[in-house]
């Protein structure tokens, strides 16, 4: 199948499903951002796996060909599609995706995209080549925030190979910034890495505790205490 004929096929299981009221309350909850189909994920992961049945994707090329195509297209559900795509074939983004992945956080920026993008493409690709870490040391400063957010939350799936100097320098680089974004960003990146060194988060909210939002502080902590370590 060509690959226009792949993405008109995609767009004919999408369209047949096509939910209005549900669409409604998605565009609601995305602040009216973006439009949709009305899908919810269940039934669109089930779409997608009949419609990529039998496909598969070999380079990083053909990843960021289909993840292009499907980005500039007008519903919100097609960006989805992409992003569990490049959840599936992770492995091929290299530091030469580096451009196109910032691409893709600057491009109908949300938080539904953007944190996907942070953990499993940027992520994916500083796990894998641990050299290109310093575009996030880059990414931190940037003036764009959804990159700085990414840049933040990147180490999210790294569990006991997360640098927690980064991640603590990272976290107190963007303290102070009032955004709503940023300090529910560092408020998870911190407690993900509660999982692993419960003290080390703890001590590092203590520390600078006059300086961390509120949010930040009580998304960081919000296992510890579920778990009564605090």
């Amino acid at each position: 199948m060509s690959p226009n004929n792949q993405i008109n096929e995609l767009t004919r299981l999408l369209k047949e499903n096509t939910h209005d009221k549900n669409a409604v309350h998605m565009a609601q909850y995305m602040k009216g951002h973006f439009p949709f189909f009305g899908i919810k994920s269940t039934l669109r992961r089930d779409l997608q796996r009949k419609w990529w049945q039998g496909h598969s994707i070999h380079s990083e090329n053909e990843l960021q060909s289909i993840i292009a195509t499907l980005w500039v297209l007008d519903k919100r559900e097609y960006q989805y599609v992409g992003l569990d795509l490049a959840k599936r074939y992770k492995k091929y983004f290299t530091p030469a995706s580096i451009l196109f992945i910032q691409k893709l956080i600057t491009t109908k920026s949300w938080w539904d995209t953007v944190d996907t993008i942070a953990s499993h493409m940027a992520g994916a690709m500083v796990f894998n080549y641990p050299e290109t870490v310093t575009i996030m040391d880059e990414w931190i400063d940037h003036e764009n925030m959804w990159i700085r957010r990414t840049a933040i939350l990147h180490q999210l799936n790294f569990k006991d190979r997360t640098n927690p100097k980064r991640l603590f320098d990272y976290c107190k680089k963007r303290m102070n910034e009032p955004n709503f974004f940023i300090r529910k960003a560092i408020g998870w990146a911190l407690r993900q890495y509660s999982y692993v060194d419960a003290s080390a988060v703890i001590q590092f909210v203590k520390t600078y505790e006059s300086e961390l939002s509120t949010l930040s502080k009580s998304e960081a902590l919000k296992v510890l205490k579920r778990k009564g370590k605090i």
